[in-house]
């Protein structure tokens, strides 16, 4: 009897969006979910800055429909993971949602 070969599986663990600031963010922090201001877009490398009034922190994205559906000014909410070290954090893009009906003073208070 021939012995059956086991398939090993990869298994990738996907941490739940955790929603916080841009100051609270720590290489250990997992899968975030940051919301604030576009400041400014890089389209070379589709990146951009988002500002949360906590702090500013570089996003890169590589969803290119996503990253053509905002301007610059609009309030958007970033769901990823974060990369990097010390004061070098980005964050690498999951999802990028439009919040631009986002009363922004009224999150503040409820975060």
């Amino acid at each position: 009897m021939a012995e059956e070969k086991k398939e090993e599986k990869t298994v990738f663990k996907r941490y739940p969006f955790q929603t916080t600031k841009i100051s609270d963010l720590t290489k250990e922090t997992k899968s975030i979910a940051i919301t604030g201001v576009v400041l400014s877009k890089d389209t070379e490398i589709q990146s951009f800055i988002i500002d949360d009034s906590t702090g500013k922190i570089n996003v890169i994205t590589n969803n290119s429909d996503a990253f053509k559906s905002f301007q610059e000014g609009k309030v958007v909410r970033v769901l990823g993971k974060t990369w990097g070290e010390g004061d070098d954090l980005e964050i690498q893009s999951d999802l990028i949602q439009d919040f631009s009906q986002l009363d922004m003073e009224l999150y503040k208070k409820v975060i």
